[in-house]
């Protein structure tokens, strides 16, 4: 592959402010190492942690993001994968902090994607079915396989009376119609800025928390700025056994929280990847009633084959163009991006922006 290149969409160098920009550039395309293999993008999402990265909320390195979608294998070697067959990546390695794909390692946001030997080795190539490599499947596969995580955990430490979903975005409304399916008839409050949701902000929520039944469950699903918030509200609002879920990622340091001040972005971290087994969950003491406290990175490999068959085969149903609201090319991909984070509202073209799906590659052989 010496001097070949491929485009991808490149983040420029922040401003003063921290926020970037974005543009379709060409680049070198890798060689690669023995164990290696190069993917040909075909489908991938935007997240929000790629949001957070690129107004400068998180520090990760990668000048190409993108850590969600389906690709095509081009170069696979000896690893065994079959050139052509449709993949998936699982973005985080549990046992290899130096692989976290988009963030400090190249991402999928290119029309070539170097995964490197060691997350090969660690079974994050992932074969999928033909069909996954649909918008709706490639964009919300990783997403979905998160919440199909964070479920299993919660229902392996309560069955909650009532859920608080903090976060109207794509997990929280994925994280949202999980647990009403799993249990049929359970009480919900949505937290979030859309028109079925309440506002953060509503003078009424305090009083809303209040009378929900214990035990209560809660999945914080909000940017990184809000989870304080959110974590807090819920714990001085909501009285009796409170089981947490801390989806979203939060800056290192103390909580104050009635059960104490707790380091909650340690506690979240204790779950990645699927390990260890059984996951920790953290129990504390309140005035109101106990706390219940997790959270994870990453997903393991049978969450995200999950989530991808339950796309395929149509047994998950999102809620359509309430979460997948964009679809574009890599050079629509950079308007998009562009004109998000030169306003202050997330819409284009008329619509908030919650997933992007960008369609790269033609999906017949890698090379579209």
């Amino acid at each position: 592959m010496s001097g070949a290149v491929h485009r991808a969409l490149v983040r420029l160098p922040a401003d003063a402010r921290g926020v970037t920009r974005v543009e379709v550039d060409e680049v070198p395309t890798p060689r690669l190492d023995p164990g290696d293999v190069l993917l040909a993008p075909v489908t991938v999402g935007v997240c929000g942690t790629d949001w957070q990265i690129l107004r400068g909320l998180r520090h990760d390195p990668s000048r190409v993001l993108g850590h969600e979608g389906v690709a095509r294998v081009i170069e696979a070697g000896d690893t065994g994968l079959p050139t052509g067959s449709l993949v998936t990546v699982n973005p985080t390695h549990p046992g290899d902090p130096s692989f976290l794909l988009g963030h400090n390692l190249p991402g999928l946001w290119a029309e070539r994607t170097r995964v490197p030997a060691t997350a090969v080795r660690g079974g994050l190539v992932l074969p999928v079915p033909e069909g996954a490599e649909r918008s709706g499947v490639a964009a919300l596969a990783e997403p979905l396989a998160s919440v199909l995580y964070g479920l299993e955990i919660g229902l392996g430490t309560t069955r909650p009376a009532a859920l608080v979903v903090w976060g109207d975005g794509i997990v929280g409304r994925l994280a949202r119609d999980a647990w009403q399916r799993e249990l049929p008839g359970l009480r919900t409050l949505l937290v979030g800025h859309g028109a079925d949701a309440v506002d953060p902000h509503a003078p009424g929520l305090p009083d809303l928390l209040a009378e929900l039944p214990a035990p209560v469950g809660v999945v914080i699903a909000t940017p990184r700025t809000g989870t304080r918030q959110a974590l807090t509200a819920v714990d001085r609002h909501v009285r009796g056994a409170l089981v947490v879920d801390v989806h979203a990622g939060l800056p290192p340091g103390p909580v104050a929280l009635s059960a104490g001040e707790l380091d909650v972005a340690a506690l979240r971290a204790d779950n990645c990847g699927g390990e260890p087994r059984p996951p920790r969950v953290h129990h504390f003491d309140r005035p109101t009633g106990s706390l219940s406290l997790y959270g994870h990175r990453g997903v393991s490999g049978a969450h995200l084959r999950r989530a991808v068959e339950l796309l395929v085969t149509g047994q998950e149903e999102p809620p359509g163009s309430v979460v997948l609201t964009h679809e574009v090319d890599l050079s629509g991909a950079a308007d998009l991006v562009n004109s998000v984070l030169s306003s202050a509202r997330r819409v284009v073209d008329g619509r908030r922006v919650l997933k992007t799906a960008i369609r790269i590659g033609g999906g017949d052989d890698g090379r579209g």
